[in-house]
């Protein structure tokens, strides 16, 4: 678990990717009808369409007549799509997934998903099966936040790296301090004050060890958590021995047994609620400005689809908040008469008929070229303009009153 295997993934791309793979996982293929097509950004076009070419191909020997029509199908579709955009991938590549995604036997339903990556693709990727093939973008989206653990007593001290329920142990440290004290008189005053100082030269050192194995993570570290039997983790705290720069990223401590390994694995376990509270905390953060900006006189808010949607375009928007109820899609539709190009925001997607839809131009049938999921269409708008975009749970009531008194669309704006 070295630094420089870590590849940093926005957070607020990691809640809708990881939404859409959960969509994309509900798919299931009568047979091996599914196709997932992974495009590096440098791939070649030529191999690409001459590979969809020679798949069209050699599905004329597919027995079944209904899998060999739905395959062909799919294909045709990622040939259109492809064409449709020129080739022009994303700079991190891009996904297609197409396929028969109707559960009843006879009934063909062709769609066509894509994905823009959260990492750049390496390898190109044809895969055909019964399931959309969502392995490689799974792991894209393991957790990459890094958050430090310190283990410590009078006696010795861990120090460690979290990322996700992996841990990496960077140091373990004694202290060489006696836990028994002599008696009598002087001596005995002695051996205290003797005792005492050697605990603040160990409280020192490991508050250097901690700056030296922290520091250099700089923003890549999200937290700290000070973990260890009793008071003393909050006597170290006390010291005032951490650089301020780590000791503003200590989210709480943790009570635990032991001081080593055993201790470090002790504060894993006990570590979700904190890093949940430390989460939904910015959260809230996020939506009480929000809020503020709604309720004050000229406030820099906009709130709702229209207004939302308009802010954007004027570049007006410097933080989008959506929240990760919106279920809304977008289709892209290309008329099969007049050429005209369509987006639609449909906010049933169960209940609208994308297969019948007509041009809004000529009235002639149209085709489903692609289909977005808003946030995704309007995260884009945002990158678009510079404005930074929020992911907001229902977890707290904050998130639950923007979702359902706000829509759940909502901007803190530049300008008015």
């Amino acid at each position: 678990m070295k630094e420089s295997h870590l590849e940093h993934v926005d957070a607020t791309e990691v809640v809708l990717f990881k939404k859409k793979l959960k969509k994309l996982k509900q798919y299931k293929g009568r047979g091996t009808e599914l196709i997932s097509l992974y495009l590096p950004p440098n791939v070649d076009r030529s191999s690409v369409m001459g590979q969809i070419t020679e798949e069209t191909s050699q599905s004329s020997n597919i027995k079944s007549p209904q899998t060999r029509k739905n395959v062909q199908g799919a294909l045709r579709r990622l040939d259109n799509f492809l064409k449709r955009i020129n080739f022009k991938l994303p700079p991190k590549g891009l996904v297609v997934f197409s396929g028969n995604t109707s559960q009843q036997e006879g009934k063909s339903d062709i769609r066509l998903f894509t994905l823009k990556p959260p990492k750049e693709l390496k390898t190109k990727l044809y895969w055909c099966d019964s399931e959309f093939h969502l392995a490689p973008l799974e792991e894209m989206v393991a957790p990459t936040d890094i958050f430090g653990i310190l283990t410590i007593d009078k006696k010795e001290a861990t120090i460690a790296i979290l990322i996700g329920k992996k841990y990496e142990i960077l140091g373990h440290f004694t202290s060489g301090v006696s836990g028994k004290h002599r008696a009598g008189g002087q001596s005995a005053q002695r051996f205290e004050r003797l005792h005492e100082d050697a605990v603040r030269d160990f409280y020192r050192r490991i508050a250097q060890k901690m700056n030296e194995m922290f520091l250099h993570y700089d923003d890549k570290l999200k937290g700290l958590l000070i973990a260890g039997p009793g008071i003393t983790k909050n006597y170290f705290l006390n010291q005032d021995l951490v650089d301020h720069r780590l000791k503003n990223k200590i989210l709480g401590t943790i009570d635990t047994s032991y001081t080593d390994e055993s201790g470090i694995r002790e504060a894993v376990n006990k570590s979700d609620e904190i890093l949940k509270d430390a989460e939904i905390t910015k959260e809230r953060t996020t939506v009480n400005n929000f809020m503020g900006e709604v309720v004050k006189p000229g406030g820099l808010a906009a709130y709702g689809q229209q207004e939302v949607e308009e802010a954007l375009e004027m570049g007006k928007v410097q933080v989008l908040l959506l929240s990760e109820e919106i279920e809304w899609m977008v289709y892209k539709f290309i008329c099969n008469n007049c050429d005209t190009a369509e987006e639609i925001v449909v906010k049933d997607p169960g209940k609208f008929d994308f297969n019948n839809y007509k041009c809004k131009s000529c009235k002639s049938g149209a085709e489903l070229l692609e289909e977005v999921d808003y946030s995704d269409w309007m995260i884009e708008k945002a990158q678009d303009t510079g404005a930074e975009t929020k992911i907001i749970s229902t977890d707290t009531g904050e998130g639950e009153q923007f979702h359902r008194g706000f829509g759940g669309i909502g901007a803190v704006l530049r300008y008015r």
